[in-house]
C-alpha cells in the first residue's frame, strides 16, 4: 500500500535577509531539488521580500505575501494598498499568487479592510485570498461579504498548529471545510518549542527567540512558557528518544501525517530553518512518511496534558493583548 501524500510544503522566509548568501542560494536551490516551489512572506518580515526580489525567487517560486499586520490600522484601506505596492515593488513584480489579512485590526471596519482587496483583486495584483489568524466567526463574516460582493473570497487560511496547539480543530477546522478554505499549518514545531530543552528555558538558558535577550522572546515566553507545557516538552523529548527519531522530526511528522490537515483539500505546512543542515533534515523528516501507530498515538496525547494553558495564535494569544 503507498503510504498516504504529504501535505503541500511552504517554505517560510520571515528571517531570510540575515541568512549569508551561501546559505540562502543553496536553501533555494534545495528547496527545488525537493520540489517545494512555494515561498511564504510578508510586509513585516524585515528585509525578507527586498531578499527574496535580490535572489530572483519570485522567478522560481510561487510568492505568499501578507497586508501589514499586528497593529493598530494596519488593515485600513489606504495601508493595505500601499502595502500591497510596496510588497510587489520589493519583490519585483506585477502581482502575486496569494495575498492574506495578516491579522485582525480592531481599528478598521472590516468592510473597509475588504473594499481595498476588492479593489486589488480586480487591478489583478494577487490570484487568490487568505486569512491569518482570524477567530471562525471574522472568518465566516468575511467570507459572507465577499459573496455578496461577488468578489474573490477567501480560499485560504494560515493558522498555529502544532501538537501542543490544537484548539483550532474544534472551532475552525469545520467551518473550513464547510468553506472550502484550504488551511496551511505554520509553526509546527511550535515555533521551535518542540525541540528545545525545559530545563534551558526555564532558566533562560537558550539561543534564539526562546532566549532572554531575544526581540520575540516575551512573545514565545508568553504563549509556550507555562509549566504544563514546559511538562509536556519533557515527555516529547521522552518520545522522540524511544521513536528513534529527533524532537523536530517528530513534530514534522505528525502534523504532516497524523493531524487534521488534508493534503486532498490543498492543505500545506510551514517550514522554516535557519541553517541549510535544518532545512535538509526537515524535508528528508517528512518525506519518511507516517509515525508507527503507537508513537503517533503517544505523540497525539500531549494535547491533553496542555490543552488549558495551549495558545491559539500569535495573535490572540499575544498580539491582542500586548
Amino acid at each position: 500500500m503507498a503510504p498516504p501524500p504529504a501535505p503541500k510544503i511552504i517554505f517560510g522566509t520571515a528571517g531570510i535577509a540575515t541568512y549569508d548568501d551561501e546559505t540562502i542560494t543553496s536553501m533555494l536551490e534545495v528547496l527545488k531539488t525537493h520540489n517545494v516551489g512555494i515561498l511564504d512572506t510578508a510586509s513585516i518580515y524585515s528585509q525578507s521580500e527586498i531578499t527574496l526580489k535580490k535572489y530572483n525567487a519570485p522567478k522560481n517560486f510561487e510568492i505568499n505575501t501578507k497586508a501589514p499586520g499586528f497593529k493598530q490600522g494596519a488593515l485600513s484601506k489606504q495601508g493595505i494598498l500601499q502595502g500591497l505596492e510596496k510588497s510587489l515593488e520589493d519583490l519585483g513584480v506585477d502581482g502575486v499568487d496569494l495575498y492574506y489579512f495578516h491579522s485582525p485590526d480592531p481599528a478598521t471596519p472590516i468592510e473597509e479592510s475588504l473594499s481595498a482587496i476588492r479593489e486589488a483583486y480586480a487591478a489583478g495584483k494577487f490570484k487568490r485570498f487568505g486569512l491569518s489568524n482570524f477567530l471562525p466567526a471574522d472568518v465566516q463574516k468575511i467570507h459572507e461579504i465577499q459573496k455578496a460582493a461577488n468578489s474573490v473570497l477567501p480560499t485560504v487560511f494560515q493558522g498555529n498548529y502544532n501538537p501542543v496547539s490544537r484548539h483550532i480543530e474544534e472551532d475552525l477546522f469545520p467551518l473550513l471545510r464547510k468553506l472550502n478554505i484550504s488551511f496551511y499549518a505554520y509553526s509546527p514545531i511550535a515555533g521551535g518549542f518542540l525541540v528545545k530543552d525545559a530545563a534551558a528555558i526555564r532558566s533562560q538558558d537558550v539561543e534564539g527567540r526562546f532566549g532572554a535577550k531575544t526581540g520575540s522572546a516575551n512573545l514565545y515566553a508568553t504563549i509556550y512558557g507555562k509549566e504544563s507545557l514546559l511538562g509536556a516538552l519533557e515527555e516529547w523529548g521522552d518520545i522522540a528518544r524511544e521513536a528513534g527519531v529527533s524532537k523536530a522530526a517528530l513534530a514534522y511528522r505528525w502534523v504532516s501525517y497524523h493531524s487534521a490537515l488534508r493534503p486532498g483539500l490543498g492543505d500545506g505546512i510551514i517550514v522554516g530553518a535557519r541553517k541549510m543542515g535544518q532545512l535538509e533534515e526537515t524535508l528528508v523528516a517528512i518525506q519518511a512518511g507516517p509515525l508507527d501507530k503507537v508513537t503517533a498515538e503517544k505523540a497525539g496525547a500531549v494535547w491533553s496534558k496542555v490543552k488549558a494553558e495551549a495558545p491559539r495564535d500569535n495573535w490572540n494569544s499575544f498580539g491582542a493583548i500586548s
